[in-house]
């Protein structure tokens, strides 16, 4: 691929991180404005398509540019991670809709708090990643640790709010309404997990220049 080509590529990829973000946003203001979930829901499937539409552009034009199989694959596969968690995130907006939440537990705040987090470190470690240099890799490094605290973080919070919901007197429907947004945020925390893995492939690829999949054609 082209030096041009790389560029494009990255901005979409970009354009995903930057549209799971406003999403996270959608998502905060849900929880302070719960009477408007379902309002509030639609924008963040609006956003969700949108973030097809970049997708579907990064994937044209990858399969128009790269030739070669197993790098154009790999590549595909971290934006199609990123848009993973786009998905995950318009799918968290629709159970709590789905379960007719009408009132926010300071757990259920957490718990978005913490994708919110997470997305704007992805978004972080994308842009590394971009104009990464070896004289970068500690900073690097550090970025993907705070990355990765907040998987541990939340799943240590997600245990606690478990034992919580069966351990306290709950309304039963409470139980279920409040499992699956906790079920919904640790799959998105997963997706997270494996698109901050390919980041850190990426970057270790970056010391062989032939592994560099994004290395414009010579």
């Amino acid at each position: 691929m082209t030096q041009d080509d790389r560029e494009f590529l990255f901005d979409q990829a970009q354009k995903l991180a930057e549209v799971l973000n406003e999403e996270c946003v959608e998502l905060l203001g849900m929880l302070e404005k719960i009477e408007d979930r379902v309002a509030i829901s639609r924008r963040i499937n609006k956003l969700e398509n949108d973030g097809d539409i970049v997708f579907h552009g990064f994937s044209d034009r990858l399969h128009s540019v790269e030739q070669d199989p197993e790098k154009r694959i790999n590549i595909f596969q971290m934006a199609r991670h990123i848009e993973d968690c786009v998905d995950m995130v318009d799918e968290l907006s629709m159970t709590i809709v789905r379960y007719n939440t009408r009132t926010v537990s300071p757990g259920i705040k957490a718990s978005v708090n913490a994708i919110a987090g997470c997305a704007k470190k992805e978004l972080h470690l994308l842009n590394i990643m971009r104009t990464y240099e070896p004289e970068n890799k500690d900073l690097f490094l550090r970025a993907i640790n705070e990355f990765d605290a907040f998987k541990v973080d939340f799943y240590k919070m997600y245990d606690m709010l478990i034992f919580g919901l069966f351990s306290q007197a709950h309304d039963t429907v409470d139980i279920i309404r409040c499992k699956a947004i906790y079920d919904a945020v640790k799959d998105i925390f997963k997706a997270f997990e494996v698109s901050a893995d390919d980041c850190y492939k990426y970057i270790m690829a970056r010391n062989n220049a032939a592994m560099d999949v994004f290395a414009p054609d010579t």
